[in-house]
């Protein structure tokens, strides 16, 4: 005999679905409604007198007929899976279940909802399919996070290419600047290693028509772009009065004299300039604001330092700042060592800086050898995989016997 206050299991499973806190409606094997629970009666805003017993479901999430997912489950019509949702599983195993997403226009609310799709089938004992359940969450949110970092990243992508584009004919121009003709008939060697896509070091050298060999490295306050148009000025004034066989403490003036004129606040042009006279075997240096230049003998001894006495240039207008130049002979062969302050202060990943001692070292190890092959190995070496705050530039002038 059947106990009246004993519920019974069909009767426990709708009351079960009723008062689920997932929206869900189940469709029998006709596709009518059988169940719309309470929480999908506050998502849609249809109330479940409407859709009982009906195949109107469908006015609950969109403005015209269409199939909903539990609909493509009890038919197996996964043709129009494609047409339907914007994101979807694999219908190939449907006996458990399917997995879709779309926007719903959600007419009784007025509002358009994203929503999150599960449905999957019942079969009886002889397996054959009696019901859908079709489960509903509501991803609005989420989804709206989503498109707006999308549309972010498509932004910053423009813009990422946008500056890699003018970053490239800025460089184009840079370079463009820098006379490498000058460069090689003066016979000089160099190397500059930027921080960044752009350097604010710069390495000149071009010969005055007497033969005079002239050779700049300047290095400009911070780096990358700002940096390297910072000595952008200098280019061509250096090439223009070397052309004129100007004096170097008169190439000094006028540089300077540029640059403050040109250069904001704040900004200015470490810089060291060379002229030698190979025949004479004699030299001038003027050195302000970067490393000592040194001069460095054929067994790699440091035969002599030219401090930097001087203010960067573009730092003052007053005569007194520009200082003066060294004058130098040599009677057996050596080199002129030229460095930005982004050698010395190179950082270890143990922040252990380069320094001198093991400049003088690395140098004393290359005597008849490559001086900017040796020191780029032994940077490499100290650095340790770690990346260089600064600008790395290094200028090689022979002081040779023979002109």
């Amino acid at each position: 005999m059947t106990n009246p206050n004993e519920i019974q299991p069909t009767a426990f499973a709708v009351t079960l679905m009723e008062h689920l806190v997932v929206p869900t409606f189940v469709l029998d094997a006709d596709q009518r409604v059988i169940v719309w629970n309470r929480a999908s009666e506050r998502l849609t805003g249809i109330p479940a007198g409407d859709v009982i017993g009906t195949r109107e479901h469908w006015r609950a999430f969109y403005d015209a007929p269409r199939p909903c997912l539990a609909d493509l489950v009890a038919t197996s019509d996964w043709c129009a899976i494609e047409k339907l949702y914007t994101t979807h599983d694999d219908p190939s195993t449907p006996a458990h279940g399917v997995h879709a997403e779309n926007w719903c226009s959600m007419p009784a609310r007025g509002k358009q909802r994203y929503l999150v799709v599960d449905a999957g089938p019942v079969f009886d004992g002889a397996g054959q399919l009696i019901a859908v359940v079709e489960t509903l969450r509501d991803n609005t949110d989420n989804q709206l996070v989503q498109l707006r970092v999308k549309e972010q990243a498509s932004i910053l992508q423009i813009h990422y290419e946008q500056n890699q584009r003018e970053a490239e004919m800025a460089r184009r121009i840079l370079e463009h600047q820098i006379r490498s003709d000058l460069m090689l008939q003066s016979g000089v060697k160099y190397s500059v290693t930027p921080a960044t896509h752009f350097s604010g070091d710069m390495v000149l050298a071009a010969r005055a028509p007497d033969g005079r060999l002239y050779a700049m490295l300047a290095d400009a306050t911070g780096h990358g772009l700002a940096a390297a148009v910072s000595v952008l000025p200098v280019v061509q004034e250096f090439y223009r009065l070397v052309e004129q066989g100007q004096s170097l403490i008169g190439i000094v003036e006028s540089i300077n004299f540029v640059l403050v004129n040109s250069l904001p606040v704040g900004r200015f042009v470490a810089a060291a300039l060379v002229c030698l006279d190979e025949e004479r075997r004699e030299g001038k240096v003027w050195v302000g604001g970067i490393p000592d230049v040194m001069l460095i003998g054929a067994d790699g001894q440091c035969l002599r330092r030219f401090d930097s006495l001087c203010l960067p240039l573009g730092v003052s207008r007053e005569a007194d700042a520009i200082g003066s130049v060294e004058r130098f002979t040599w009677d057996s062969p050596a080199r002129l060592i030229l460095l930005s302050d982004g050698v010395v202060e190179a950082t270890s990943a143990a922040g252990e800086a380069f320094g001198d001692q093991r400049l003088l070292a690395a140098l004393t190890q290359a005597p008849g050898t490559d001086v900017i092959a040796t020191l780029r190995t032994v940077l490499t070496a100290h650095l340790q995989g770690a990346a260089a705050h600064d600008d790395m530039s290094v200028l090689v002038i022979d002081c040779p016997m023979r002109p």
